[in-house]
């Protein structure tokens, strides 16, 4: 579903915020939060796990919800969910929302994981979603996607790779989303242990994974980077508040190709609704500006 509104001024669409909202049964908090600094001029917003009506996240329709709190355009992709006897659809997916109307918006289907020991309970499939907004004159392409993190490393690749060949090499764009990047394979129960004893032992590998996930050789070999758009080694998946920042993944990411990041303007935003609230959300805020100058002749 998407809904345009007219270009809102006071957020710029090139400062950017990707959020695994957790299915945003939090929803006020969340809105609330956006309205403070330094997410209050934020204009692009990349959303992972945006719940649409399912009773565990308190039947929260949350993409139209927080783009009218906000007064931004939206659209909004279910990838997993179920059709209800009554005709109702409960669903959970990404979306976009912007303070410039979204044109040009699409689904991209992604690799099916083979999920070996763990079945789905709900129908459906990993999906990127991708739009094209008109800034100064020319076009810029956003695109979300959340991947698989019950896969491999290779796995996660070949997602990457489904996404990005559906982008495109013509015009600049910024992606982001939840990358789930683990470095490891968490399909199988024990798998799952096996990952948390290497975070104790080897911290470092989880909030730098670059060597360990080719989904970034697939970014490089597409011309998008993740440099400068992201703050290196900080941690963005809060499993429980008792684990320290050490021993917390960085799964959460922006790419740009062909358009600049302002220098210092990346930032992971604690999802805390103060510095001794309550979490609204198990992944924290991840938050970069970018500047057109770097992209003349490039279609901005």
């Amino acid at each position: 579903m998407a809904q345009n509104r007219a270009a809102l001024a006071g957020r710029s669409p090139l400062k950017v915020v990707v959020l695994n909202v957790a299915g945003g049964a939090d929803f006020h908090a969340i809105a609330a939060r956006l309205r403070r600094p330094p997410l209050d001029d934020a204009g692009a917003l990349m959303l992972c796990e945006a719940s649409w009506r399912m009773p565990r996240h308190r039947w929260v329709e949350f993409a139209p919800e927080l783009a009218a709190a906000l007064g931004m355009s939206f659209v909004f992709l279910p990838s997993f969910g179920r059709a209800m006897p009554d005709g109702q659809v409960r669903a959970i997916g990404n979306a976009l929302l912007c303070a410039q109307p979204l044109e040009d918006f699409r689904a991209v289907s992604l690799a099916r994981a083979p999920h070996k020991a763990q079945p789905r309970r709900l129908i459906g499939r990993h999906q990127g979603l991708l739009a094209t907004i008109s800034v100064a004159g020319g076009r810029l392409q956003l695109g979300v996607v959340h991947l698989e993190r019950l896969w491999d490393p290779a796995g996660r690749a070949r997602q990457m790779e489904d996404f990005l060949g559906a982008i495109g090499r013509e015009a600049p764009a910024i992606i982001g989303g939840d990358l789930n990047t683990t470095t490891v394979d968490m399909d199988r129960r024990w798998q799952m242990a096996r990952a948390c004893a290497a975070i104790l032992a080897q911290p470092r590998r989880f909030r730098h994974p670059q060597p360990h996930e080719p989904l970034f050789e697939r970014l490089a070999a597409h011309d998008f980077s993740v440099e400068g758009a992201n703050v290196p080694g900080a941690p963005t998946f809060t499993m429980a508040r008792l684990i320290p920042p050490l021993w917390r993944p960085k799964l959460d990411w922006i790419a740009a190709r062909a358009i600049a990041p302002v220098a210092g303007s990346a930032a992971v935003v604690p999802a805390r609704t103060s510095i001794i609230g309550r979490r609204v959300s198990d992944h924290d805020f991840v938050i970069c500006e970018f500047r057109l100058e770097m992209a003349r002749g490039d279609g901005v």
